[in-house]
Parts: C-alpha cells; sequence; structure tokens
C-alpha cells in the first residue's frame, strides 16, 4: 500500500515517531488534495463548460436558471467527495488512524455540499415560484425561508454528530432541554413564521398591496415580505421594516379589495349656512325650470305637493305656512344625485346616496355617498374634484351658501361697513 511506502521511507529518514506521523498524516491529507483537484478541474472546465454551452442553446429559462443557482457546480463538489471518500478506502484502509481522520473530514465535506445541494434547490424553486401568478397569493419568500432554517438545522446536528462521534438521535433527543434557550435565541424567526403562516393562510397581504399600519406610522405599497420583516415602501418615497407578528397583534388596513373593486367610494361633506335655506320662490323656480337635470324632478315634485296640499289632511287647506313647498336645499339635493347618476365618471351601479346628516356648528352637512368608476388613485382624486368643484360652483343658482369661518378680509369688511 501507499501508505506503507511513505511510512517506511519517512521512518529510514526522520527517527521520532510522532514527528513521522504527523508528515504521514499531512502527505495522505496532500495525496487526497491533489486527487481532489484534479477532480474539481476535470468536473469544472469539462463537464461544467459542457453543461452551459449546452443549456445556453436550449430556448427554454429554467435550464438557465439551474446553472444560475449554481446547482451542477454543487453536484459535481458532492461526486467528487463521494470519489474522494472512496479512493480513501482504497488507499488507506490499513492506517486506522489516518483512514479514520480522513473519514471523519471527508464525511463533513460530503454533508456540507448535500446542504448546499438543497440550498441550492430551494433558491431555485423561490425563482420559479416568484416569477410564476403563485407568488402573488403566497409568500414564496417567507417559505423558502422557512425550509431553509429547518434544513440549516438539521445540517448542524449531523455536522455535530461527525465531529464529537455521536449519533444525530442523540442531539435530537437533547432538544427538550435546550427548548426553552432555543426559543428565546429563535423567538423573532419564531413568531415571524408563525405570522407568516397565519398571514398566508388568511391571505392578508401580497407583494404590490397599499397597507395602512398606524402604529408604526406606514402607509404605502408591500414591496416585499420574508420570514421576519414586511418591507413597505411609503408614499413619501421611504421604507418601512416592520416585523411580521406585527400583522397579527396590531390592526392594519389593506386597500387591496378596493383596487379590485369597480370602483373606489367618494364621501365627502359640503357645510351649507343654514341662514341660506330657504323655500322656492317664482323667480327662483324660473332658474330651476332652466336646469334639465331637474325637469323630471320638478315635474314629480309638483304633483306630489299639489296632491298633498289639496288633500283632506288637517290644516293643509286652512293655513299656507303648514302646507309643503319646495325648498331650496332639498331641490338642490335632488340635483346632487342627477348629477352624479348622469356623471359618466361615477359608478351608478354601486351606492349612490346624497343626504342631509345632523346640523353643526359649522353649517348643515350635505354628504355625497359615491363611487368613482376607475380605482386609479390619480384618476380618482381628478374625478372627485371635478364633481366638487361643479357643485361649489352651481351652489349659488340654489340661493345656498357654503359655511366658512370669517376671514381677515370679513372681518375688515365688517369694520370698513360700521
Amino acid at each position: 500500500m501507499i501508505t506503507e511506502t511513505i511510512k517506511n521511507w519517512l521512518e529510514a529518514k526522520i527517527a521520532t515517531e510522532w514527528l513521522s506521523s504527523i508528515i504521514l498524516h499531512i502527505c495522505t491529507i496532500m495525496i487526497l488534495l491533489v486527487i481532489g483537484y484534479i477532480l474539481f478541474f476535470i468536473g469544472k472546465y469539462i463537464i461544467l463548460n459542457l453543461i452551459s454551452k449546452l443549456t445556453s442553446k436550449t430556448e427554454t429559462e429554467i435550464d438557465d436558471l439551474i446553472v444560475k443557482n449554481y446547482i451542477p457546480h454543487r453536484i459535481v463538489s458532492i461526486i467528487v467527495f463521494s470519489i474522494m471518500h472512496r479512493i480513501n478506502e482504497n488507499l488507506f484502509s490499513s492506517e486506522e488512524t489516518i483512514f479514520a481522520f480522513n473519514h471523519s473530514i471527508l464525511n463533513l465535506l460530503v454533508i456540507i455540499a448535500a446542504i448546499s445541494i438543497v440550498d441550492a434547490l430551494l433558491n431555485f424553486a423561490n425563482t420559479l415560484l416568484t416569477q410564476s401568478k403563485f407568488a402573488e397569493r403566497f409568500p414564496t419568500k417567507s417559505l423558502i425561508q422557512a425550509l431553509k432554517l429547518i434544513l440549516y438545522f438539521f445540517g448542524v446536528i449531523f455536522i455535530l454528530s461527525i465531529l464529537l462521534g455521536k449519533s444525530p438521535l442523540f442531539f435530537i433527543s437533547g432538544l427538550g432541554a435546550l427548548t426553552a434557550v432555543l426559543l428565546l435565541i429563535f423567538k423573532d424567526p419564531i413568531l415571524g413564521l408563525v405570522a407568516g403562516v397565519q398571514v398566508s393562510a388568511n391571505n392578508l397581504i401580497q407583494v404590490g398591496d397599499w397597507i395602512e399600519i398606524p402604529s408604526h406610522d406606514t402607509n404605502g405599497v408591500v414591496k416585499d415580505f420574508t420570514l421576519t420583516t414586511l418591507k413597505v415602501e411609503n408614499w413619501n418615497q421611504t421604507i418601512s421594516s416592520i416585523p411580521m407578528q406585527t400583522l397579527i397583534s396590531n390592526s392594519f388596513k389593506n386597500w387591496r379589495q378596493m383596487g379590485q373593486s369597480a370602483g373606489r367610494r367618494i364621501k365627502r361633506s359640503i357645510l351649507i349656512d343654514a341662514n341660506s335655506i330657504e323655500f322656492v320662490k317664482s323667480d327662483l323656480m324660473d332658474t330651476f325650470n332652466e336646469l334639465p337635470l331637474l325637469k323630471e324632478y320638478l315635474n314629480q315634485k309638483e304633483k306630489e305637493l299639489e296632491d298633498y296640499n289639496n288633500s283632506d289632511t288637517p290644516n293643509s287647506k286652512k293655513n299656507i305656512q303648514i302646507q309643503r313647498r319646495l325648498t331650496n336645499i332639498g331641490t338642490f339635493r335632488a340635483y346632487c344625485f342627477e348629477y352624479l347618476k348622469k356623471n359618466p365618471s361615477v359608478n351608478s351601479e354601486l351606492t349612490l346616496i346624497v343626504r342631509q346628516l345632523e346640523p353643526t356648528e359649522g353649517g348643515i352637512p350635505l354628504e355625497i355617498w359615491t363611487y368613482s368608476a376607475t380605482t386609479d388613485w390619480i384618476a380618482y382624486e381628478s374625478i372627485q374634484s371635478d364633481i366638487f368643484d361643479h357643485l361649489y360652483s352651481v351652489l349659488h343658482e340654489f340661493n345656498l351658501r357654503v359655511y366658512q369661518k370669517p376671514s381677515g378680509e370679513d372681518i375688515k369688511s365688517i369694520a370698513q361697513s360700521s
């Protein structure tokens, strides 16, 4: 055997036994390293180059992703380590100490190579899932990270079993005593993993969702979320990194459903000055008759009022003060409804309400509750502004005024008039 030859030569040259033993170990390792280097050279510059050329000529992208994630490289590594393992058995089996030492080193390398292969396969799976539609409904990155955490955990156990010469079951059975320590060390990943599973199972968030988290002053678009962290790009272009467990422990608002719906809600009030409310007189009625949107309403309302006032309702004929009459605010409310109903930028198939709310010290709120025909943010704001631009502009046609607090100019005018 080759070890006997090296040993005899060393004993002839070196008298000290322990020194010759050390040099013998080094020589055997050098032999294995040289053989391993030759095998790696063959694998890297011949086999891997051939694989790269073949994948570059195909039209599919899957094989390119396999090469990009270094899966062939790591497979070649474990093949080389396995061959070296066999060579070690053939060359150094007669030397028990040398064989055992080399055997342990090669076992470690095989396990590390196996872990690296599984890691590369997980990276490959993550790339495929990220590019698929499945990624929109499931946090693939969090799942891959959880699997990697499990992979590294068991990898460390196998490595320790080789270094300490114990069975992997010995370390797994001893985990019970270390549970409290492990829970303390891996508290955030565990909480994040549980939160990630709950978020995924309930489909609470997806990449691209617009969310609001008041407790963290966050309002923006979800850019990424991992096992422990949610990354949100706020509308002011800042980035918020939030623990995943926040989504379970605190409340948040997700605007996704709004974006997928047929329209976005417009809910805003016009504060009417109570002193400007009055019954409709003849001159104001002439103005209303010139508004096409009010034609149907006025005809219906006039008939309704005439029928009521000519009925046997108590005092309806005797006292004109209690007879029903048109009001400018009621007619304006009908105008708003017809205007929104016929506005092409408004989705009239959804809820459409124009209602009068409880009076406040700031006036009488006339609330508009409707939905735009689009959920695009910029278009929505433009539609909302156009609607209220028109309603504020037409308000004076109904002899109504918008309430606003006195300004400096108002006080100055009062002072000058007095």
